[in-house]
C-alpha cells in the first residue's frame, strides 16, 4: 500500500506534490517566502486518501470544484478558515469541514503552523456505498452538510474511528496497511461519515428495512465461516449473499445477535488461537500471527484473547514448547 512522506521548502512544490494526494489547487504564501515550509505524510486505501498536511506559516489554498471526490479537512491544532460553495466554516480541532464535488473550496490558515487530517474519500465509492445502505439508487452528488461537530453524537463517534488513521499514516507499511484490516476500515470510515454528516438521505437511513429470511443470514455465517482470510467489507458479504448492507445488518442483528464484523472478528480469533496452538514459537510471534488474521492493534488482540480463552496468546504460543 503506497505511502508517501514530503518536507520542502519550494511553494511550486508543495502545490504539486499536495495535488498528487488531494485535488489541484493555486497556493497563496500570506507570510515570509523565505520562510515557507510544507510537509505532508499520506497513504492510500483505495477509495480513502488520508494525510498529515501541515505549512510553517499562513497559506491560501484555493480549488476549482472537486468532481471526483468528497474531503474532509480536521485542523489538529488552532484554526482553519474554510469555504465551500456559499458556506464558511471556521475549522477547529472539534469541527470538522465537509466538502463535495459540486463546488469551489478555499482555506486559509496554519499562521502558527500546525497540520490538519485530511480525508479525500473517492466521489463513486461514497455514492455506491450510500446507494448501497439506502437500497436505492444515488445519480447525483451528495449534498453532504459542509462541517462535522466532532464533540457529540455520531460525530464523536466518525472522530474516534477516522483518527485511528493516523496511525496508518505514521507507519505505512505496519499492521493496519494489511488489506485484511484497512479494506474494511476504509468502508468503515465512509459509512460512519455517511451516517454522522447531513445530507437528504439521512431519513433513508434512520428507516429500518425488513428482516430477511433467517436463512440467507446462515449463508452469510457460512461465508464468514468458510472464508475469514478474506479482506472482505460488508457490503462484499451482502452481495454474496442477494441482500442489501443494511438487510444484512439487520438480519445479523435479529438472528446472530452481533453485526456481521463483529461475527468475522471471533471467527478470526479462533483461527489465530489454532495458529498459535500450532505455531512454532521458534520462527512465529504472536504479532505475525495476529496480523495474519487481521488485528493490526497488539494491546486489543491480547485482550480479545484473553477474555475468550482466559490465557495471553504469548502464552499459548510457549505451550507448545
Amino acid at each position: 500500500m503506497p505511502g508517501i512522506s514530503i518536507r520542502t521548502h519550494e511553494p511550486d512544490e508543495a502545490r504539486d506534490r499536495c495535488a498528487e494526494v488531494y485535488f489541484p489547487h493555486r497556493l497563496t504564501v500570506l507570510h515570509d517566502r523565505a520562510r515557507f515550509a510544507m510537509s505532508l505524510s499520506a497513504t492510500d486505501l483505495g477509495p480513502v486518501s488520508v494525510g498529515l498536511l501541515g505549512y510553517a506559516g499562513e497559506v491560501r489554498l484555493e480549488t476549482a470544484e472537486l468532481e471526483t471526490g468528497y474531503e474532509v479537512n480536521v485542523p489538529m491544532g488552532g484554526r482553519l478558515r474554510t469555504w465551500t460553495g456559499q458556506d464558511e466554516v471556521c475549522a477547529t480541532p472539534g469541527l470538522a469541514a465537509v466538502y463535495r464535488p459540486d463546488s469551489r473550496s478555499t482555506l486559509q490558515g496554519w499562521e502558527g503552523g500546525g497540520r490538519l487530517l485530511g480525508l479525500k474519500i473517492d466521489r463513486a465509492a461514497l455514492e455506491a456505498e450510500l446507494a448501497e445502505l439506502v437500497d436505492t439508487p444515488v445519480r447525483s452528488v451528495v449534498r453532504l452538510g459542509s462541517s462535522l461537530d466532532l464533540r457529540r453524537g455520531p460525530g464523536r463517534q466518525w472522530w474516534a474511528l477516522a483518527r485511528s488513521l493516523t496511525e496508518l499514516v505514521r507507519d505505512p507499511r505496519g499492521p493496519m496497511s494489511l488489506p485484511i484490516v484497512a479494506r474494511p476500515l476504509a468502508q468503515s470510515v465512509v459509512v460512519a461519515l455517511l451516517h454522522a454528516v447531513d445530507h437528504p438521505y439521512r431519513d433513508a437511513l434512520d428507516h429500518r428495512p425488513a428482516v430477511p429470511r433467517p436463512a440467507a443470514i446462515r449463508q452469510a455465517v457460512d461465508l464468514l465461516e468458510a472464508e475469514p482470510q478474506n479482506p472482505v467489507t460488508v457490503t462484499d458479504i451482502a452481495r454474496r449473499v442477494g441482500l442489501s448492507t443494511r438487510a444484512l445488518q439487520e438480519g445479523f442483528a435479529r438472528h446472530i445477535g452481533v453485526p456481521p464484523m463483529v461475527y468475522l472478528r471471533r471467527v478470526r480469533l479462533r483461527r489465530a488461537h489454532a495458529d498459535l496452538r500450532a505455531a512454532d514459537p521458534a520462527r512465529h510471534g504472536v504479532a505475525e500471527i495476529a496480523g495474519r488474521w487481521g488485528f493490526a492493534h497488539l494491546g486489543r488482540f491480547a485482550a480479545a484473547y484473553r477474555a475468550q480463552y482466559g490465557t495471553a496468546p504469548s502464552e499459548t504460543l510457549r505451550s507448545r514448547i
